[in-house]
């Protein structure tokens, strides 16, 4: 049962973030403002987009510079505390796509939880 999860968790974390930020994006900029819908919502999904996008690239920046890292107590550490930081990251914002309201929410929060995902993998994994 634990490899089911972690597989599925390991697949919502590789598969999910890219394709599911670039439709939250085309989302974002097709909208148009709802009279209805109170103006905080609609910031806070928003705010939650760009910061899923800064995730996003903090996850590239991590790779490569971890990739570059020669075996060290220090590659591991930074890959242990980047892991911890970017996954309460990636629940914060999560939290903030989810309160939103718009049609990018839905989208938002699926990259908010890939990205979650793949954070958490990568924390398990080393």
């Amino acid at each position: 049962m634990g490899g089911i999860l972690i597989t599925v968790l390991g697949l919502s974390g590789y598969i999910l973030p890219a394709p599911a930020l670039i439709w939250a994006w085309a989302a974002w900029l097709k909208s148009r403002s709802n009279p209805d819908s109170p103006a905080w919502r609609t910031v806070s999904v928003f705010v939650g987009l760009i910061l899923a996008s800064v995730i996003g690239l903090v996850v590239v920046l991590v790779v490569a510079v971890a990739g570059g890292t020669p075996e060290s107590g220090t590659k591991y550490s930074l890959a242990m505390k980047s892991s911890g930081f970017g996954f309460l990251a990636s629940i914060l914002v999560l939290v903030l796509a989810l309160i939103g309201k718009g049609p990018a929410r839905l989208p938002a929060s699926l990259a908010c939880f890939g990205l979650a995902a793949l954070w958490l993998v990568a924390a398990l994994t080393y």
